[in-house]
């Protein structure tokens, strides 16, 4: 039985795909299989995967298109190793990531969720952390559950392993969580479980032209409210209406996008969101892009 499964969710990736699996290839440690679940792609990308012939890779191809949620979860129970670990297709690991991320586990046996710092790169070679929030400071461990409402989402699925334990505790991924499976996970498995991060960067993440359509848009967001639902009564009443305020913001904004929803999305942004934050938006822009210029981010002083 393998210590680590990596599970690479794969729909129409071939520019990429090639690139994620070699970063597993050339992992320091070596006991892991690679499941590469193909979600009915249509450019050839499942053809990429299966030229690999290391014996440790297995290609799975699915004749119908699924939610995420679902593919995630029928891949995971596909693999059998003690940690289960995700790599997107268009992601790249750094060589010592498993190797890193299995030390932290030795040393915290109850971790059922362990991940480290990501960094994202650009076409033009622009790199930045993954997290601006974390970007001078170290990776939030520990009991992290409240910090993921209060400090959004920092955690990049590619650079994150979960105990397989911790999953079957957690039962899962719900069928009704279909589009963002990733934060339901982070979410179910720090509420009962501490997370230890890796501080250096262990996975870099692919920064590309946005081409998730304007309904897919809304529905991640409607389906980030209705998972914040599922948390009332972990989760304080404020800080869950802050996190309801920020999504109904980003639904709000999505809309606004086509003039045949402007009028709806405004009508969001004034009655659930936060118009405020959306006019300070341009001076954080501002307001990070001189202080990287200034300070070097932490990422850049841990980098391996």
């Amino acid at each position: 039985m393998p210590t680590v499964s990596v599970i690479v969710n794969l729909y129409n990736g071939a520019a990429t795909v090639a690139e994620a699996i070699d970063s597993v290839l050339a992992q320091s440690f070596a006991s892991w299989e690679l499941l590469v679940w193909d979600d009915a792609s249509s450019d050839g990308g499942g053809g990429t995967a299966q030229r690999f012939r290391d014996a440790r890779i297995r290609y799975v191809r699915s004749e119908e298109r699924v939610w995420l949620g679902q593919a995630r979860q029928e891949a995971i129970e596909a693999t059998s190793g003690e940690w289960v670990a995700f790599l997107d297709q268009d992601d790249v690991w750094l060589p010592r990531k498993l190797e890193l991320q299995l030390r932290r586990a030795a040393e915290t046996p109850t971790a059922g969720l362990i991940y480290g710092r990501t960094v994202r790169f650009y076409p033009d070679g622009t790199e930045r952390d993954y997290d601006q929030a974390h970007e001078y400071r170290l990776l939030p461990e520990g009991d992290i559950f409240r910090s993921l409402f209060t400090e959004s989402c920092y955690i990049a699925m590619s650079s994150a392993m979960f105990r397989r334990a911790a999953i079957e505790t957690v039962g899962g991924i719900p069928a009704e969580i279909r589009m963002i499976p990733d934060y339901w996970l982070y979410t179910a498995v720090a509420r009962r479980f501490p997370a230890v991060a890796v501080q250096e960067v262990v996975c870099r993440y692919r920064m590309h032209a946005d081409s998730a359509s304007q309904s897919a848009a809304v529905a991640v967001q409607e389906e980030a409210l209705r998972l914040m639902d599922l948390w009332r009564g972990d989760v304080d009443e404020a800080t869950l209406a802050r996190c309801k305020r920020y999504h109904a913001t980003q639904m709000a904004t999505a809309e606004m996008r086509s003039p045949s929803t402007f009028a709806r999305g405004l009508g969001r942004l004034l009655r659930d969101g936060s118009f405020g934050s959306q006019l300070l938006r341009p001076l954080r822009y501002v307001f990070h892009r001189v202080r990287r210029t200034v300070t070097t981010p932490y990422w850049k002083l841990k980098n391996l």
